[in-house]
């Protein structure tokens, strides 16, 4: 997971950030229709992140997080088509 992440913020030109992630149990999270929780906790000031989990981390994921830190301005809707556009390019090469 390590790398993918690195991969991304290289590419996002992020690599001054230090992130990591953190698995979380069902039971800390209150659920709003959803079947599974992934969300970074972002902080600006320190440029460090954590990407929190309940479910395996995919390389959708950690593009989708990592969109939120470079992107900080941008709504829901334009990083998960964003997120979309990016691994369609990745698997196309």
């Amino acid at each position: 997971m390590e790398l993918l992440i690195k991969k991304w913020q290289l590419r996002f030109g992020i690599s001054d950030w230090q992130i990591k992630t953190e698995r979380i149990l069902p039971e800390q999270i209150e659920y709003s229709g959803e079947t599974y929780f992934v969300a970074i906790e972002r902080d600006f000031d320190k440029k460090e992140g954590t990407i929190y989990h309940d479910i395996d981390l995919c390389e959708e994921s950690i593009v989708h997080e990592l969109l939120h830190v470079r992107n900080p301005e941008k709504d829901e809707d334009w990083v998960n088509m964003k997120t979309n556009q990016l691994l369609k390019l990745e698997y196309e090469k």
